[in-house]
């Protein structure tokens, strides 16, 4: 790839949840902040959760079976620094990786958004992040530039909002519908949404059917939740910008854009992954 081929650069909006430890033998995930509610799960002793709200003396989490639920504050050991290694993610839609510390070196790779570094033990160089980089056989080093990074320290410590999810889907409008894809370079409209939601510390499955059987069904949307449409079962999935309007990657040839609910798309069900009320710090 010569050095000449430019790179998106988009800077993308994230939150980094914090994660809560499991302190309890075993400990239930309810429906709803209440100890009468519907038992959806349980977590055991040593599990990670990824804590998304806050209710009083309740926590909205994401377990490692993705599923979410509530569960009692005082089972957890909240960790404020779950990664203290790396210290760097990737914070642009797509960051060259040079092979020299310089801005017009050859561009030997790209890392996504979302990913995690470690620098070498050596050092960067000023402006830059010394990486080992896989090339055919062997690794050699490879040069990020720190400005298409940010400090995990330095993200907002909380849990996501619809409004994280909009400005962070923001950065990939105008992306070309890729099947399969996940990054900028394109994607596919279930790559879209899982991207958004993983770069806000909510995981998501792979496909669109996959995606619609998790969170939990609403009749009317807000910004944030998931449009699920297909005649006779899910076959697209769009990020609900407002209650009738959306951002989708919509087929073969398009690009991440706007759309509306009308009679050309099926509305099957519409997805709620966060709680009603989440707390903003």
């Amino acid at each position: 790839m010569e050095a000449t081929q430019l790179t998106t650069r988009t800077r993308v909006a994230m939150v980094w949840p914090e994660v809560a430890t499991v302190a309890s033998g075993v400990v239930d995930v309810r429906a709803e902040a209440d100890d009468a509610a519907e038992l959806v799960d349980q977590a055991h002793f040593g599990e990670q959760l990824r804590v998304l709200g806050e209710r009083g003396e309740w926590l909205y989490v994401q377990g490692e079976d993705d599923y979410f639920g509530w569960i009692r504050s005082d089972t957890l050991s909240v960790e404020s620094d779950p990664h203290p290694d790396p210290l760097w993610i990737v914070a642009t839609t797509l960051a060259p990786v040079r092979a020299d510390a310089a801005a017009d070196a050859e561009i030997i790779g790209e890392i996504p958004a979302g990913a995690l570094l470690s620098e070498l033990a050596s050092g960067g160089a000023g402006d830059w992040l010394v990486l080992s980089w896989r090339r055919g056989k062997g690794f050699r080093r490879g040069y990020v530039a720190v400005a298409d990074t940010a400090l995990l320290d330095d993200l907002p410590r909380r849990p996501p909002t619809p409004a994280d999810l909009l400005a962070t889907a923001q950065a990939f409008i105008g992306s070309r519908y890729v099947w399969g894809g996940t990054t900028e370079r394109g994607l596919d409209c279930s790559g879209f949404v899982q991207q958004v939601y993983r770069l806000n510390g909510v995981g998501l499955p792979r496909d669109a059917d996959q995606q619609a059987v998790f969170g939990r069904p609403v009749e009317r949307a807000s910004p944030g939740d998931l449009f699920f449409f297909g005649a006779e079962r899910v076959t697209h999935v769009a990020l609900a910008t407002s209650e009738s309007e959306f951002l989708h990657a919509p087929q073969s040839g398009a690009v991440v854009e706007r759309g509306k609910l009308g009679p050309e798309r099926r509305l099957r069900t519409i997805r709620r992954y966060l709680p009603e009320n989440v707390r903003e710090t």
